[in-house]
């Protein structure tokens, strides 16, 4: 396997957010330019979701910003971000569902439509299935192997565009003999749209009301460095941590380097194995 699948670091993740921002930008832009020309709900969606998804992939894009050489320094700068893009995008999560929303809800209050530019949008969903379900599969990869939360939330907007452009795709080929079948793609959408605003939320006022961040603070946003606790796991940092030689050239088992390491909060057992992601932690 290449290093950059099996081994990333933060300048692998850096290129990664790179790549997401020009292809959200290109698919916003697309997306809405066929929707103002054709007036289709079905492409309206996806188009909202790409334009939302282009913030979530640059707020990881700053997490990761290391355009030249990474050094431990840099990465202990860098991970003092992480905090606050795990819960900026968490708020951007919460905003892409109430514009997947009012996009769904559009479609229905609009209903059947005859499917302009038919065979168009067929290969732009079709390609945006394979692009964006690819960069959902990396970004979930990099967010396992660099322990960040933010990634990973990033990640779960691209799968979001991936569903939307499968329903947009499927439901395009259904209703060109079938419609009456107009309302799955707008009933996927709708889902989507609820689901990614109960994740956004429920981080949210984890972070507010249980962690006690402040996160309706200027100050916080700007001047934070972060808690000393990893996002995903919560487990404290230690030097290993910061380590880059360490972090990226150990060819340990890392079964190994789990076993070894002792939990933070000294009881004998980890409360969360490193590496691992629970369903409340995504959250």
């Amino acid at each position: 396997m290449p290093k950059w699948w099996s081994e990333p670091t933060s300048k692998n993740a850096f290129v990664l957010s790179w790549v997401s921002v020009v292809v959200t930008a290109i698919a916003a832009i697309v997306g809405i330019a066929i929707y103002m020309s054709t007036g289709s709900a079905l492409i309206l969606s996806w188009g909202v979701e790409n334009c939302v998804d282009l913030l979530s992939s640059i707020v990881v894009l700053w997490r990761f910003y290391c355009p030249h050489q990474l050094t431990e320094e840099t990465e202990k700068h860098l991970m003092k971000r992480e905090k606050r893009a795990s819960i900026a995008i968490s708020i951007i999560l919460g905003l892409l569902g109430i514009g997947i929303i009012a996009a769904s809800i559009d479609d229905f209050i609009a209903g059947a439509e005859e499917v302009e530019k038919y065979r168009l949008i067929l290969v732009i969903s079709f390609f945006s299935i394979m692009i964006f379900g690819f960069l959902t599969i990396i970004k979930f990869q990099y967010a396992l192997l660099l322990s960040s939360a933010s990634l990973q939330k990033d990640g779960i907007c691209s799968l979001i565009g991936t569903i939307l452009a499968g329903a947009l795709f499927v439901n395009t080929l259904i209703i060109n003999h079938i419609p009456e079948a107009w309302w799955i793609d707008p009933s996927v959408a709708l889902g989507c749209g609820i689901a990614s605003i109960i994740i956004g939320v429920h981080a949210v006022l984890v972070a507010a009301f249980v962690q006690k961040i402040p996160i309706f603070s200027w100050e916080w946003w700007i001047l934070s460095q972060g808690d000393g606790t990893d996002e995903v796991s919560g487990r404290h940092l230690g030097p290993e941590d910061l380590d880059v030689d360490h972090k990226f050239t150990n060819t340990e088992d890392p079964g190994t380097e789990m076993a070894e390491r002792k939990p933070a909060n000294g009881s004998g057992t980890a409360d969360v194995e490193e590496g691992e992601l629970t369903t409340s932690e995504i959250l």
